[in-house]
């Protein structure tokens, strides 16, 4: 009698053919991603620079600048943020400094045509914002209003902070400070799956390189920001790219992205509500905060948590805007912002 062979050691070969052909295809993959994206970035931050910006020594990172407006006006600092650079303002920088303020638009490291010296490179929170009051020092800031957005909110409450004498009002602009989506604290969560793959250098620096640089993928990732979609235009895109162009860029990038997934473990006092109460009822700095009412990367209930740790931050909405209103509203968003800042009435034209 002829016996019958046990389907299960064929399903056994076919399952681990499919996988060995599955991880072939992903080896493909992302050997591609790491051919374009040593093809694309050749371009030294210098040839890359916008004329009349420059570098500043900032200690452990060269950081570049853009100015506008009088020399002799009140400084109003911008700070970006995640995937923006100076660049990426566009018609606001103009709009300000025609109100008579001194506009510096930073690079926070890796993004842009900044960064760090020192290896491993320092991505925490409290090391951006020593590089922010660095910036501040190095251009002679005093009374400086500090505006800064998305990831870009962070590093300036932290420098808000860190700041004894620097600072004179600090606007915070769809704060992206780690909070849960109700507002909730930020939590500590080591080793999550996230993190865990960023863990691995090769590939996270593959992964950056083959999706948040890839230039064909900027405007769906910038879509993903956005309630206007429409603001996503030919226009905008090719300033987000630029700087995808610079050497090495992918690798700066990658390397923080792990730091900032595991930004809710630093010790920084900006991600304690507690420090942050007590920091507003004894400094009392001018704070405002603006935010877009349709964002759903930072929901408009992290706003109010904010305030509940913050009592006297006033808060700006803005209706029909998503997380980037500078480039989905930008004649309310300067507005807005003009009428937060108080503009200057010395050097206004």
């Amino acid at each position: 009698m002829r016996k019958h062979r046990a389907p299960a050691p064929r399903l056994l070969r076919v399952l681990v053919a499919a996988i060995a052909l599955l991880a072939l295809l992903l080896s493909a993959v992302l050997l591609l991603a790491e051919q374009l994206r040593s093809q694309r970035e050749t371009q030294p931050a210098e040839r890359l620079a916008p004329v009349g910006g420059r570098w500043i020594n900032a200690g452990d990172a060269s950081v570049f600048v853009q100015q506008w407006g009088p020399a002799d006006g009140p400084m109003l600092l911008l700070v970006h943020g995640t995937g923006a650079w100076s660049g990426t303002w566009f018609e606001l920088p103009d709009a300000l400094a025609a109100a008579g303020w001194r506009v510096v638009a930073v690079d926070l490291p890796p993004f842009g045509l900044s960064h760090v010296a020192a290896s491993p490179a320092d991505y925490t929170r409290t090391a951006q914002a020593r590089r922010l009051l660095a910036v501040v020092d190095a251009l002679g800031g005093r009374d400086v209003v500090l505006v800064g957005h998305s990831f870009g909110a962070g590093p300036a409450l932290e420098a808000a902070l860190q700041d004894k004498t620097r600072l004179g009002r600090l606007v915070l602009v769809d704060p992206a400070l780690g909070l849960g989506p109700a507002g909730e604290p930020p939590a500590c969560e080591p080793e999550g799956t996230m993190d865990r793959v960023f863990a691995v250098g090769a590939l996270r620096r593959t992964l950056v390189g083959g999706i948040a640089t890839q230039p064909r993928f900027t405007p769906w990732l910038l879509s993903q920001f956005v309630h206007r979609k429409e603001a996503v235009d030919t226009a905008r895109v090719p300033a987000y790219q630029r700087p995808m162009r610079r050497i090495d860029f992918s690798a700066g990038l990658a390397d923080w992205a792990l730091a900032f997934s595991r930004a809710s473990c630093e010790p920084a006092r900006s991600l304690d509500p507690k420090a942050l109460a007590a920091w507003s009822a004894e400094r009392k700095l001018p704070l405002r905060l603006i935010w877009g009412d349709q964002d759903s990367i930072t929901p408009l209930a992290q706003a109010q948590a904010l305030q509940r740790w913050l009592p006297d931050a006033r808060l700006d909405v803005i209706a029909g805007v998503g997380h980037i209103p500078h480039i989905e509203a930008p004649e309310a968003f300067a507005r807005t912002l003009l009428q937060a800042v108080a503009a200057p009435k010395a050097g206004a034209p």
